[in-house]
């Protein structure tokens, strides 16, 4: 009589289970399409992760062209442009990233890629025919990862730059894992606002609207750019907006958007060498941050900011051709002798604004208007 072999329930579940991880694993290490895989939701771990259809192809020619070059510029930054023959682009979106950690991760996700990021922006809905692509990194790797992730979509134009090692600048001299430390965000803030300058000065052509994007937001609320973008072309008084940036368990993320407190004596008047350090302290216990800003107000208003932050950054381009840019040292309070006290890169591009005539001042949408940060970066 033939023996029959038994197998324990447990014993085939757990291969099972075993099997299906390996699968899991040698899958999404080989992924063809080299974007993020998400489980931080049910649906987002069993729906697929599909990434957004582009929907405004009906109004790209079949037969359009495409220029293209590449060239080292005089400072070494090699530059590879990309542009669709007479085309007109109106909105110049822009991003820094250091190296692949730049892009950042979910939680119960693998690591983001520019891929994700060239998603996020399909995700806008905007008619790319009408938008530019500004983008700076630091390695050789992430430029030719980003010139092959814009190659299928119709980018009226694409600016990407490459600078070793950050150009040589003093950001390159702070590791990774330490750029949160407090000792090193006065150099690395600086470092970072001479590079979206450098970015800005190189990436701006004719475009009416600027909109920066730091590469570790992951997610747009629904109309959030056209939203700037239309208060901007309605409102004269309107140079800078933002929006509130959100993370999975921190209500505010971005803590460089602020307004002051008005009623307090030492932020107002000029302050004196030996009050510096004091101006600092009650600016910090005083501010008002967005989200307590925006309570109670709809998708429709704007709120006036003091500060704003660079999660996303939206610059009405004419006050960067009248000489508006990220401040690489704190601007308030400067005097001959020493730099202020405030007010370094996004934090000092609100004041410099003010001093500007017909610049418009600084604003945060309200509502429920925001981006959402990684959850790991």
């Amino acid at each position: 009589m033939a023996t029959r072999i038994r197998f324990a329930p447990n014993r085939v579940v757990l291969s099972g289970i075993a099997v299906f991880l390996a699968l899991f694993v040698l899958f999404h290490s080989f992924e063809p399409r080299k974007r993020a895989w998400s489980c931080k939701t049910l649906s987002s771990c069993l729906g697929g992760n599909h990434p957004p259809t582009y929907k405004h192809w009906d109004g790209v020619p079949l037969d359009f062209a495409v220029g293209k070059s590449e060239k080292t510029l005089s400072d070494g930054t090699v530059f590879y442009h990309q542009r669709i023959v007479n085309t007109n682009p109106d909105v110049l979106i822009q991003v820094l990233t250091r190296d692949a950690h730049s892009w950042s991760a979910d939680f119960r996700s693998t690591p983001r890629t520019v891929y994700d990021f060239i998603d996020m922006v399909v995700s806008t809905d905007l008619d790319l025919t009408r938008v530019s692509l500004g983008l700076m990194t630091a390695t050789r790797e992430e430029f030719d990862a980003a010139k092959d992730a814009v190659m299928p979509l119709p980018f009226a134009r694409v600016a990407l730059f490459y600078r070793e090692n950050d150009g040589g600048g003093a950001a390159a001299e702070i590791p990774y894992e330490d750029r949160h430390r407090d000792e090193v965000q006065r150099k690395r803030r600086g470092a970072i606002a001479a590079a979206r300058n450098y970015l800005m000065a190189r990436s701006l052509q004719d475009e009416k609207h600027v909109i920066w994007v730091d590469a570790d937001i992951v997610e747009f609320s629904k109309g959030v750019v056209q939203k700037m973008i239309e208060h901007a072309e309605k409102r004269d008084d309107v140079g800078i907006v933002t929006a509130l940036c959100t993370q999975t368990i921190t209500p505010n993320y971005d803590k460089n958007a602020w307004s002051i407190n008005r009623q307090e004596p030492l932020l107002m008047g000029p302050v004196g060498d030996g009050d510096m350090t004091n101006a600092a302290n009650k600016l910090v216990e005083t501010r008002t941050y967005i989200d307590e800003l925006i309570k109670g107000t709809n998708d429709d208003d704007l709120l006036p900011l003091d500060s704003v932050g660079g999660t996303i950054l939206y610059i009405k381009a004419s006050v960067v051709r009248q000489g508006i840019n990220f401040p690489t040292s704190y601007v308030v309070g400067t005097t001959w002798s020493h730099e202020g006290w405030v007010g370094i890169e996004s934090e000092g591009i609100c004041y410099m604004l003010n001093q500007l005539d017909a610049g418009g001042g600084c604003f945060v949408l309200g509502g429920s208007h925001h981006v959402r940060h990684a959850d790991w970066s």
